[in-house]
């Protein structure tokens, strides 16, 4: 048995909280086609019977399926039950780049990042290198510089630009049908009529063509002459 875990119905999504952010997208759809019968149910999972072998599915809380009496939660499925449905997956990959104005004087500079103050006083840190190990640039005085160029005591007026690796975004989404199988069709009755069994004729007892009279005669002729030496022997009496 194949196993495919799949939320019929389901959204993750990756939120990034960044000031000012520039985002370049790629955003790619899958569709998943499901068809087959169902073998088992239990609790939330669905065991389905398609045309590559059996899958096993999660159905998510309230996820309802079209029937022909309307909709239906998991809990109503039976086992041979036809199941049709497409899971919609669709995935966006973001490149996230941050700007953050800067207006201050370089008050401390450390290893990893600076301090800056700014007019009002108050202390901002930026580190040199951003989540993945890139370096975190600035424009400073019309120039792309890295952070870690900047100097104790520079006056900063610009802007610091931090990339972020890929975001990921995926959201999936299903539309399902069930429906009951139709029992199969009664045998047609037999509608032809009834064989009826020719009758066989009589076989004539003639005598074949072959037969000849003349032992007949011969016995007539015998029978007159013993009849003629009776009346002969009667009269000489």
């Amino acid at each position: 048995m194949k196993l495919r875990s799949a939320l019929w119905m389901s959204a993750l999504c990756a939120v990034l909280s960044v000031p000012a952010a520039a985002q370049t997208s790629v955003t790619t759809t899958t569709r998943t086609n499901v068809n087959g019968q169902i073998v088992s149910v239990g609790g939330n999972r669905v065991l389905v019977k398609e045309a590559d072998g059996v899958h096993e599915y999660t159905v998510p809380d309230g996820f309802k399926f079209h029937s022909a009496n309307g909709m239906i939660g998991v809990a109503d499925l039976q086992p041979g039950m036809n199941v049709d449905a497409v899971i919609t997956d669709k995935t966006t990959v973001k490149d996230v780049v941050t700007t953050q104005n800067v207006n201050g004087t370089v008050a401390q500079v450390a290893p990893g990042g600076i301090v800056v103050k700014t007019a009002n006083n108050d202390l901002q840190s930026y580190n040199f290198k951003d989540e993945n190990g890139n370096d975190i640039r600035m424009m400073f005085n019309g120039k792309d510089i890295p952070l870690r160029d900047v100097k104790l005591g520079d006056r900063l007026s610009g802007t610091i630009v931090t990339k972020y690796g890929p975001q990921t975004t995926s959201v999936r989404s299903a539309t399902a049908a069930v429906s009951t199988p139709a029992p199969p069709p009664a045998p047609a009755a037999d509608t032809s009529p009834p064989v009826v069994a020719a009758a066989t004729p009589a076989r004539s007892k003639r005598l074949p063509h072959t037969a000849s009279p003349l032992p007949l005669v011969g016995v007539l002729a015998g029978l007159s002459f013993l009849t003629a030496l009776g009346l002969r022997a009667a009269r000489l009496r």
